[in-house]
């Protein structure tokens, strides 16, 4: 893929995510895809994971959105990244970098620099999923 192919995917996976519509989002991804949060170290890869993350956490998470930002796109001929801001309970701006690799023609998944917090709020009770990467 080009870098321009691989932006039109990636603003197509934040457009699935950003109208919490799990379906579209998912088919961004491959089918095992990997998910890494940093700096905390820890992750989680399976596409059954995923599946419950976008199908019902996700939109617990959503609720919780009251405002988010993009301030900068990038790519290359191996991944995409998106630097945006987001505010939770109308009150938290979390700031998040995520790196999203490409594999074939989907995302392999998402590696996040990010807060702690955000990572919680994101993620709820699958946190307790997370393992040491």
């Amino acid at each position: 893929m080009t870098p321009e192919e691989i932006l039109d995917l990636v603003r197509e996976h934040a457009a699935a995510e950003a109208k919490n519509d799990a379906e579209r989002t998912l088919a961004t991804l491959v089918d095992e895809p990997t998910y890494e949060f940093w700096p905390m170290g820890v992750g989680f890869t399976g596409g059954d994971l995923a599946r419950t993350f976008y199908l019902e956490q996700y939109p617990k998470f959503a609720q919780r959105v009251t405002n988010y930002g993009v301030l900068g796109e990038w790519a290359n001929d191996s991944c995409g990244i998106q630097e945006y801001w987001v505010e939770t309970d109308g009150e938290t701006r979390h700031m998040v970098m995520s790196m999203m690799p490409v594999e074939g023609d989907l995302l392999a998944g998402e590696k996040l620099y990010c807060g702690e917090a955000f990572v919680e709020a994101l993620l709820g009770p699958l946190t307790a999923h997370l393992k040491p990467l």
